[in-house]
């Protein structure tokens, strides 16, 4: 059951790079402007569902390749699992009160968009999209709970063979979207004071056991202040501005084509929330037995 887990969840990244087109934006003067088209086809929530069942489960490694080396099978691994599933999702789609709505919202939603930007990232280290200018090699693990604090979203990508740290920041919001925005970049700009410093140098030791000799030698704690790339990813559905001037993030360090702002706008918010959730519950049986 293992290879068949790791195959369907390489069939799942080959099935979101052929649907799901990144394209830039020309003509924005303070930031670099991606946008997608074909996220909410079904057969792509289906895949990202998937994708995110096997992320969970252990399949994604580091270096963004998949493997079946810590994945569990039997009751207690597909209890386990079932349990994070209820905690990230909920047991449905339905949120008929203030405090679920708000799980849907903060927790869930927030989870869902962090991993779609995470697996975005992963087909980056196997197709050439626009997200990034070069291949990822290495990418952290994605937050097992949605509350948790601390960078959403670090890689480690090559330029003309120079190593490079992206650092993304995912937001999802129906209608707040420029808001949203606002808010990842302040933590970016909290970034440029090293006020994470800490916590990025950590992440690049793991990540560097993982790279190959010529990349893993350029990776040492002052590469994040010194060649990094920001990323926030804002989901939405209301359209908001993305090519007009953004000063605060002129203000960021990195230069324009390493501030490249991902905006995924969604037809129907919801909806492709739920059928991504409805899609890793799902998933649980064609992972895990």
């Amino acid at each position: 059951m293992s290879n068949t887990a790791v195959k369907l969840i390489d069939e799942a990244l080959d099935e979101i790079a052929r649907c799901v087109t990144l394209r830039e934006i020309p003509g924005v003067s303070t930031h670099t402007t991606i946008v997608a088209d074909g996220l909410e086809q079904p057969n792509v929530s289906v895949a990202l569902g998937r994708y995110l069942m096997g992320a969970l489960a252990g399949i994604v490694g580091e270096d963004a390749r998949l493997s079946a080396v810590m994945l569990e099978e039997g009751p207690e691994a597909r209890a386990e699992l079932e349990a994070a599933i209820t905690r990230l999702m909920g047991d449905t789609n339905v949120f008929e009160t203030e405090i679920a709505e708000r799980f849907r919202d903060t927790r869930r939603n927030a989870w869902i968009a962090e991993g779609v930007a995470h697996a975005l990232l992963v087909v980056r280290a196997r197709a050439d999209t626009a997200f990034l200018v070069g291949p990822v090699h290495a990418i952290k693990a994605q937050h097992s709970i949605p509350s948790q604090q601390g960078i959403d979203l670090v890689a480690i990508y090559s330029d003309n063979s120079a190593a490079v740290v992206a650092i993304g920041e995912s937001k999802a919001s129906r209608n707040g979207g420029s808001d949203q925005l606002t808010e990842a970049t302040s933590m970016f700009k909290k970034i440029d004071e090293g006020e994470y410093g800490v916590e990025l140098r950590a992440e690049l030791s793991s990540l560097r056991k993982v790279l190959s000799d010529d990349l893993a030698t350029q990776v040492t704690g002052a590469l994040w202040r010194k060649s990094r790339c920001y990323l926030p990813v804002i989901v939405h559905e209301a359209p908001f501005e993305l090519t007009s001037s953004r000063p605060t993030l002129e203000a960021l360090e990195p230069p324009v084509e390493r501030r490249r702002l991902l905006a995924l706008l969604l037809s129907d918010f919801h909806a492709f929330f739920d059928a991504v959730a409805d899609a890793m519950r799902a998933a649980l049986a064609e992972v895990v037995i």
